[in-house]
C-alpha cells in the first residue's frame, strides 16, 4: 500500500515553513544573530508575524532552532560529498572538517552554527551535525583499527569525540578569521598522521 500524497494545504504548509526557515538564514547571514528580527525573517519571507508564530509557537528560538538542525543537515551531506572522494579513512574523517571550514567561510553562519546554535539545542544534548559526525569518526577509526591502520591504544570512541570537539573548533576559528581555515585543516591534518603513528 503507497503512501496517500500530501495535500495542496499540507504543500503550502510545509513551503510557508520551510521559506521562513531559509530567510532566518538569510538574515542570519547578511545581520548576524542579534539582528536578525521576527520583523526583518518575516518580511524577508514575505509573511507576517502571525504566520511565523502559526509555523513556530514558540517563535524565534524555535525558528532558529529548526535553521540550526537544516545547517547540520548541509554540513553532514557535504562531508558525504568530500568521503565519497576520499581515498582513506583518514580523507574520510577529514571530509567532515572540510564540510564545516567551508560552512565557516559565512562567517554569520558559520557562527551561529558554531556558537550560538549549540545554545538553543541546550546543554547536554548534540545537535544532528555533531551526533551524526561523532558517530561516523568514531565508525571509520574503529574499521581503521581492525585493518591495523592505527597506532596501538587509540580508543575509536574517545578519539571521535575529540576529533568532533576539534571539528568545531575549527569552524569557529574559521567563521571569525578566515584566513586560519588551512591552518586548522594542516593541524587537524597531523592529528590524523598521529592517529596513524605516522
Amino acid at each position: 500500500m503507497s503512501a496517500q500524497a500530501p495535500s495542496l494545504r499540507e504543500r503550502q504548509r510545509s513551503r510557508t515553513r520551510a521559506d521562513l526557515v531559509n530567510a532566518a538564514l538569510t538574515m542570519l547571514a547578511r545581520r548576524g544573530l542579534e539582528a536578525s528580527t521576527v520583523t526583518l525573517i518575516t518580511q524577508a519571507a514575505g509573511t507576517s508575524r502571525a504566520t511565523l508564530y502559526a509555523h513556530f509557537p514558540e517563535g524565534r528560538s524555535q525558528l532558529l532552532l529548526e535553521a540550526y538542525e537544516l545547517l547540520g543537515h548541509r554540513v553532514l551531506e557535504a562531508a558525504k560529498a568530500h568521503r565519497a572522494g576520499a581515498e582513506d579513512w583518514a580523507g574520510r574523517i577529514r571530509a567532515s572538517l572540510v564540510a564545516m571550514l567551508e560552512l565557516a567561510s559565512e562567517r554569520e553562519i558559520g557562527l551561529f552554527y558554531n556558537v550560538s546554535g549549540p545554545q538553543l539545542v541546550g546543554r547536554g544534548a548534540r545537535g544532528i551535525g555533531s551526533s551524526t559526525t561523532r558517530r561516523t569518526i568514531a565508525d571509520e577509526l574503529e574499521l581503521a583499527r581492525s585493518r591495523g591502520l592505527l597506532a596501538e591504544g587509540v580508543d575509536p570512541e574517545a578519539t571521535a569525540a575529540l576529533l568532533v570537539g576539534a571539528i568545531r573548533e575549527a569552524g569557529i576559528d574559521a567563521a571569525l578569521e578566515p584566513s586560519s581555515a588551512a591552518s586548522r585543516l594542516a593541524a587537524f591534518e597531523g592529528l590524523l598522521r598521529g592517529l596513524a603513528g605516522r
